[in-house]
């Protein structure tokens, strides 16, 4: 008896022992686009169990995230929504990351769009964002002149369209030059009523499975969004080289959340129902009502 019960406490003693042993955290795996800021330029490099994957379209991404082959992603709202309907992928919104940021460079009103080129990339979501502000303001007789986004500055400085649609850096670039411009969040104030959320933090399913890594991570994204306008300027001029005026009005338009997700639920129902006005989405509400209902992870 008693030689059990000595075996019982040494058993005992290594099960607390190897409570209190530091384990090394799992990897995470967090993919974004190419060019695209979030607060994983802040994040990156922060803990030894990250590692970012940038990639060149919102294509690859997807195509990494249905593959398993990274555990989150920084995506817009638009790409998850059109991601999750097409895919069997169970994807779920963890966080989200930034309100709507993209502008019309080139003109000081929407109406003024009429009879003028614009220069926009017709297979991203926020193309389908300003075809739906667009008709919400009843603005026709406008011609678009499809390019990718590394041409849509340079053809404007050109000439060769009268304005363009484009989002963060490449909004902050133009608009601190001087130029004329509208704003999406003023468009989504006049003729939405809410603010739409921009970007959204997605995990796979697989990646859920692991609570332990989801609650460090979205720890570390928290904390990067909390210091967001401290420490933002000096690593967005290293990563995107930007000048001093350039971030100076980036940091004035873009708003990172540091809320909870379910604040900021219709913020990103809202930017479905956008991209369904504006084509991106070719489905019904009721489809859009039973993604709502079962996007948003509830950890």
């Amino acid at each position: 008896m008693r030689k059990l019960l000595y075996l019982l406490a040494l058993v005992v003693v290594i099960l607390i022992a190897y409570a209190l042993i530091p384990r090394r955290r799992g990897q995470v795996v967090a993919a974004t686009i190419q060019g695209g800021i979030s607060t994983l330029d802040l994040m990156e490099g922060r803990a030894d169990w990250l590692k970012v994957v940038r990639f060149d379209k919102p294509l690859d991404v997807a195509q990494a995230l249905s593959k398993g082959e990274v555990d989150v992603a920084v995506i817009t709202s638009e790409m998850y929504a059109k991601f999750a309907l097409s895919s069997r992928r169970g994807l779920k919104v963890i966080a989200a990351e930034m309100m709507q940021n993209q502008a019309i460079v080139g003109v000081d009103d929407i109406g003024a769009l009429k009879g003028k080129r614009v220069g926009a990339t017709t297979a991203s979501g926020t193309f389908a964002m300003f075809q739906a502000y667009a008709r919400l303001a009843g603005v026709r007789g406008y011609e678009v002149v499809d390019m990718p986004p590394p041409q849509l500055l340079t053809a404007l400085e050109r000439g060769d369209v009268d304005a363009v649609v484009v989002w963060e850096p490449m909004a902050s670039k133009l608009i601190a030059e001087g130029r004329k411009h509208v704003d999406f969040t003023d468009l989504a104030r006049r003729y939405v009523g809410k603010q739409p959320v921009m970007l959204v933090w997605v995990a796979t399913d697989d990646f859920l499975k692991r609570p332990d890594d989801v609650r460090a991570f979205l720890k570390l994204r928290d904390q990067a969004a909390r210091e967001w306008d401290r420490e933002a300027p000096a690593i967005l001029k290293r990563i995107y080289g930007l000048n001093d005026d350039e971030v100076r009005v980036l940091m004035k338009r873009v708003r990172i959340w540091t809320g909870d997700l379910g604040d900021a639920r219709e913020g990103i129902i809202a930017a479905w129902e956008l991209a369904r006005e504006g084509g991106y989405l070719k489905v019904d509400e009721s489809t859009l009502r039973d993604l709502a209902s079962r996007a948003f992870w509830r950890g």
